[in-house]
C-alpha cells in the first residue's frame, strides 16, 4: 500500500517514539492527525549498537533487522487508526549518551546526525519529495533542525518540547543544552503546556506556542456508545473498578497517595493500565497490595473499553517542577470516555478543566472527590467533560499548528 500525496508539502515526522510501538504517544498522535492532509514520512528513533543486546530476540525487532542493521527494507507503510503514513528506519547509531558533554560527544554526535540525514535523502529521492516541512518532536540531539548545509531545505523547521527535559536524569544530561538550542535555532517552536511555553519563550527569549494536546475524539467516544467488550482483565473483578492510564513513574507519579487510595477503598479494585519498573513498584511495596492490579500496557485503540467499565479515573501525580510542565493525554481521554475524573492541581493547565473533573491540592481531599466520584450521580459532569472534551480534538490542535505553519511562510509570525 503507498501513501499518496494529499497537499501542498510533505511532512517529515522525528521523534522520541518509534511508528510501530504500540503504545499510544504525543508525537504519534500528531502524526496520525497530520496524516489527513498530508503525506507523513515517519522517522523511528534510531537503534543503537548498545540497543542491539536489549531488542535482538525480540519479534518486532527481528521483523526489521535488514532495515537496520544494512539499510534493506528501510521503507514500510504503518496504518495509524485511518490514516498511513510512511515509517523510515535508520542504521544503526553509535551509544554515547555516557560521554560527557564536549568535543567527544559532538564528535560521535556528528555521526549519529548523518544516519538521519542520510535516511531524510532517500526518502526524499525515492518518494519525490518537492516541498517539505520538518517536525521535531522532542528529541533535540537528533537532528534538531535541518541545516543549512543540507542539500534538500525544508520550508518550516518545527520543534516541538511535550515534557520537562531536565526531569529525566538519563535524557537530561544532553538533552537539556540541546533543547535550548533546538528552540532557540528552528523556525517554529511549540509547546503543548503554557508552563513550558513560558519557560521556554524566556529562557530563548522567542515565542514559543502552545499546541496543547489533544484527544481522538472518534476512538474514545466508543466507550460511551459502541458495545464494547469488557476487558478479560475485569472478569475477575466483583467490586467497582478506578483506573490511571499511562506510564508508572515514582518522578511523577505520588506513591503515598496511590497507597491511601487503597487502604481507602479496599472495597475497589485500583487498576494501572500501562508500562511500569517493577522497581518502583517493590521500592513503596505496591506490588504487594491486594486491590492493587498494575495489568502492563495496551495499544490505544483497547483503552476505551477499559475506560468503559471503569468508574473513576485518576490522576494522582507529585506536584514537582516536573509535572508542571505537563498537559497529560489521559485527561482528554478520561472526559470523552464519559469517566469521571481526579486529578491532583499539578499543572495551570488543568485550571480550564476545574468545572469537568475534581482537582485538589491534598490528599484528603484526593480521597474525599473520590468518595463523591464514586457515591454520587455524575451524569451532568460527564455530559458536559465529553462536551468539553470534543473541543480538544486532535482535529482541532492540527489546524492551529496549520495556522502557525501558514502564518510562518506569509511572513507574519515573528520568530
Amino acid at each position: 500500500m503507498s501513501v499518496e500525496a494529499k497537499n501542498t508539502y510533505d511532512i517529515f515526522v522525528f521523534g522520541l517514539s518509534r511508528s510501530d510501538n504500540t503504545l499510544s504517544s504525543v508525537t504519534k498522535a500528531f502524526a496520525k492527525e497530520l496524516a489527513r492532509n498530508h503525506r507523513v514520512f515517519y522517522i523511528d528513533r534510531p537503534y543503537s549498537f548498545k540497543d542491539l543486546l536489549a531488542v535482538f530476540y525480540s519479534a518486532s525487532f527481528r521483523k526489521k533487522i535488514g532495515a537496520v542493521v544494512f539499510g534493506i527494507g528501510s521503507f514500510r507503510t504503518q496504518t495509524l487508526g485511518t490514516a498511513s503514513i510512511v515509517q523510515i528506519i535508520p542504521c544503526l547509531t553509535l551509544p554515547i549518551n555516557f560521554l560527557p558533554p564536549g568535543k567527544l560527544f559532538d564528535f560521535f554526535n556528528r555521526y549519529n546526525n548523518y544516519i538521519i540525514y542520510s535516511a531524510i535523502s532517500k526518502t526524499i529521492n525515492r518518494y519525490n519529495v518537492n516541498e517539505y516541512v520538518y517536525f521535531n518532536s522532542f528529541l533535540p540531539v537528533l537532528v534538531p533542525s535541518i541545516s543549512k548545509y543540507f542539500k534538500y531545505q525544508p520550508l518550516v523547521n518545527i520543534y516541538q518540547s511535550f515534557d520537562e527535559m531536565s526531569g529525566e536524569p538519563y535524557i537530561a544530561k544532553h538533552g537539556v543544552l540541546a533543547e535550548d538550542a533546538a528552540i532557540l535555532n528552528c523556525d517554529l517552536a511549540i509547546a503543548t503546556s503554557s508552563s513550558l511555553c513560558e519557560r521556554h519563550s524566556k529562557k530563548s527569549n522567542r515565542t514559543v506556542h502552545l499546541v496543547a494536546n489533544g484527544v481522538d475524539i472518534d476512538l474514545f467516544d466508543a466507550a460511551n456508545n459502541a458495545n464494547l467488550e469488557r476487558p478479560i482483565e475485569f472478569e475477575q473483578f466483583q467490586k467497582p473498578v478506578i483506573i490511571y492510564t499511562g506510564h508508572y513513574s515514582d518522578l511523577r507519579l505520588d506513591s503515598d497517595l496511590i497507597i491511601r487510595i487503597c487502604e481507602e477503598f479496599k472495597n475497589c479494585e485500583i487498576v494501572f493500565v500501562g508500562t511500569y519498573d517493577a522497581l518502583d513498584l517493590e521500592k513503596f511495596g505496591l506490588n504487594t497490595i491486594e486491590n492493587l492490579h498494575f495489568i502492563g500496557p495496551r495499544n490505544i485503540e483497547a483503552l476505551p473499553a477499559y475506560l468503559k467499565y471503569a468508574q473513576v479515573g485518576i490522576i494522582p501525580y507529585k506536584l514537582t517542577g516536573l509535572t508542571a510542565g505537563i498537559y497529560p493525554l489521559k485527561i482528554n481521554e478520561y472526559l470523552a470516555a464519559g469517566l469521571t475524573c481526579v486529578s491532583t492541581n499539578f499543572s495551570k493547565d488543568l485550571s480550564d478543566f476545574s468545572p469537568y473533573i475534581y482537582l485538589v491540592n491534598s490528599t484528603d481531599e484526593f480521597i474525599s472527590k473520590v468518595h463523591l466520584a464514586l457515591n454520587e450521580d455524575q451524569k451532568g459532569k460527564r455530559e458536559n467533560g465529553i462536551n468539553y472534551a470534543t473541543g480538544n480534538s486532535w482535529q482541532s490542535r492540527i489546524e492551529k499548528l496549520e495556522i502557525l505553519i501558514s502564518g510562518f511562510l506569509k511572513g507574519e509570525l515573528p520568530k
